[in-house]
């Protein structure tokens, strides 16, 4: 009797998913749609833009995500009828160890560039980007590669977040303005 239980106990194990970091949920304040494909050691998603408001994801860490750094990739479907000139990506509690690849669909010029000690990653394209963008191999393309995310300061159980961002031509334009505005009252007092 004691052997079955043994046998039926290690076909439970043996039976039982992976681990990978959980997907909570999705915030934003528009109407994008996020479809998960997170696996052990990584986190994917396709992002479906209908608008151009942030949108946050959740993902909870497993013991297999921090085996090694947490790989990261994603698709982006540009369904907002208008150019994307940026795409900003931020973390909660972890950084970019590496920044990969970015594959659009047509103009294949883009810059990648990491702030705040790695915790966010901007994607600049050389001109605007109306269809799809992949960030990393989510696809499996011969010579991508996906970004990494350092795990060093998570532990299991940490909820990581993930945000993405398209950042609008309207708000680089109050900036400079903002900026124009402070160097001409700057100009005046020196006077």
């Amino acid at each position: 009797m004691k052997k079955l239980i043994a046998s039926l106990a290690l076909c439970g194990l043996a039976t039982t998913p992976a681990f990978a970091a959980t997907f909570i949920g999705s915030t934003s304040a528009g109407n994008s749609v996020v479809t998960d494909y997170s696996d052990a050691g990584l986190i994917s998603f396709d992002l479906d833009l209908s608008d151009l408001a942030p949108v946050s994801l959740s993902y909870q860490i497993t013991a297999d995500d921090l085996l090694s750094g947490l790989d990261f990739n994603a698709v982006l479907r540009n369904l907002t009828g208008t150019g994307l000139n940026e795409v900003r990506f931020s973390l909660s509690l972890a950084s970019f160890q590496t920044l990969g690849t970015v594959t659009r669909s047509f103009d294949p010029s883009y810059t990648v560039a990491s702030s705040l000690g790695g915790q966010q990653a901007l994607v600049s394209f050389g001109s605007p980007e109306y269809l799809d963008v992949a960030i990393g191999n989510p696809l499996g393309t011969v010579g991508a590669q996906n970004w990494l995310i350092d795990t060093g300061n998570l532990q299991v159980g940490d909820v990581l977040t993930v945000t993405a961002a398209v950042p609008e031509p309207e708000s680089y334009v109050m900036a400079l303005l903002g900026l124009a505005a402070i160097g001409a009252f700057t100009r005046r007092r020196r006077a």
